[in-house]
């Protein structure tokens, strides 16, 4: 017993010399103390904790009051003298108390406590890279978070998690009885499912909102290369038009190709972390195909990036600095995924497994994203793992032949020709990945 105790007092020591060094490696003025200080604050906590499982709570409340009387009139008067108001080295502080005193009182296990150490001194080495961060902050950036904050954190758990179908929709089915219409396969067609239709799109905007910070964390320093990649994440579409447009005005030509299939490297990255939590035994099953796509798009895209006429900087490619997002965009996904599901799923009982390939195929050319989702939604449950993998490799040829149509009608020919060279290559290496089902 004396042992643990033991351990918990180093413990709180050595906590709060480690906070105490990072406010000392700072220089912080307004600190009212550093290593010593802390660790002595450590140890007063952990002597209040001591002294209230010994039964002494009088004595152990009155050392805390005493404390926190200290810290209050410290604060009152620094705030005046110095006119700052700021409170973050005294509720660093305050931490440091409740480090050193939590331990003691065994409300919570050790290690939560450990990881409020480690997040308060993380939180505290924060202060200038945070001062960057927010600074670089646009408005319309804010209010790309404010948005996403609304989709997925006020919205989605006041949706009901219902299927409605054609036959619960009492209108339309008096409707079609008194025009002695028999619904038939139709009357069990689900039409919506607001909670998993919102979860997609928490989903989707959530991977542009990932995407869309690492680059700013990283920024010029990831490069051209990098830079590209986290447009992919973005928009693939929109960064290959970027780039077959900048081919027109430079001779960097290998380079942006190079450019363009990291991109899109980028984009099937993504298919990854979209199927996942959506069907992960289907994810599972097509893994060996994407991966070969990932490769593939990656292996080509190094070799052009090789093959660089001259030096380039991060500044020839284009992301575009704007809105990560908004609650209109996210309103009109949604909207788009409901068609496609109807669609696909109506082509289905009435043209079999052909209608829906071409059903899928015809609606890809408004976005990948909504199809993939449907599939995802639907393999193993309506259609087989198999059957919704070829559709996902013709859906993706697709939508890597609409790039190669756009890249020839916005980039030179030299550029086109590469690319779509690179896509059909791509397109011909997925569907190896059936050799492995």
């Amino acid at each position: 017993m004396m042992s643990i105790l033991a351990l918990k007092l180093l413990l709180a020591i050595l906590f709060g010399a480690a906070v105490g060094l990072e406010r000392e490696s700072k220089q912080v003025q307004s600190s009212p103390g550093g290593v010593r200080t802390h660790a002595l604050i450590a140890l007063l906590g952990a002597i209040c904790g001591i002294l209230f499982v010994s039964n002494f709570e009088v004595l152990g409340i009155l050392v805390a009051v005493v404390f926190f009387v200290i810290l209050i009139t410290y604060y009152a008067i620094g705030s005046y003298t110095t006119k700052a108001f700021g409170m973050t080295s005294e509720l660093a502080i305050l931490f440091t108390f409740l480090i050193g005193l939590l331990p003691m009182l065994n409300i919570i296990p050790l290690q939560f406590v450990v990881a409020l150490f480690v997040a308060l001194v993380f939180i505290l080495s924060m202060k200038d890279r945070m001062k960057k961060i927010v600074s670089g902050i646009s408005a319309s950036e804010l209010e790309s978070f404010i948005s996403y904050a609304i989709i997925a954190l006020v919205v989605l758990p006041f949706l009901p998690n219902v299927g409605y179908k054609l036959a619960d929709i009492s209108f339309l089915t008096t409707v079609f009885d008194s025009l002695n219409i028999n619904l038939g396969a139709f009357a069990d067609l689900e039409l919506i499912n607001p909670q998993k239709i919102w979860i997609v799109v928490a989903l989707i905007t959530g991977i542009d909102v990932l995407g869309y910070t690492i680059g700013k964390l990283v920024g010029h320093k990831g490069g051209f290369s990098f830079a590209s990649i986290v447009g992919g994440f973005v928009s693939s579409t929109s960064t290959t038009v970027s780039l077959a447009q900048r081919s027109k005005k430079s001779g960097l030509v290998n380079y942006l190709i190079g450019a363009a299939l990291l991109a899109n490297m980028a984009s099937f990255i993504q298919l990854l972390l979209l199927i996942g939590p959506l069907n992960a035994k289907w994810l599972v099953f097509i893994i060996p195909s994407l991966l070969i796509m990932i490769v593939v798009s990656g292996v080509l895209g190094y070799f052009f990036l090789k093959r660089k006429e001259i030096a380039v900087s991060e500044s020839d490619v284009e992301v575009k600095d704007e809105k990560i997002f908004s609650l209109m965009a996210a309103l009109k996904f949604a909207s788009i995924l409901i068609i496609v599901k109807i669609v696909t799923k109506v082509c289905l009982i009435l043209f079999g497994k052909t209608g829906f390939v071409v059903g899928s195929v015809i609606a890809s050319f408004a976005g990948i994203d909504a199809v993939v989702v449907n599939l995802a939604e639907m393999a193993g449950n309506v259609i087989t793992y198999k059957f919704a993998l070829i559709t996902l490799l013709f859906v993706s040829a697709t939508n890597l032949l609409a790039k190669t149509i756009y890249s020839y009608s916005q980039g030179n020919r030299k550029f086109a020709n590469r690319l779509s060279l690179s896509f059909l290559v791509i397109v011909v290496c997925s569907f190896a990945g059936l050799l492995f089902l």
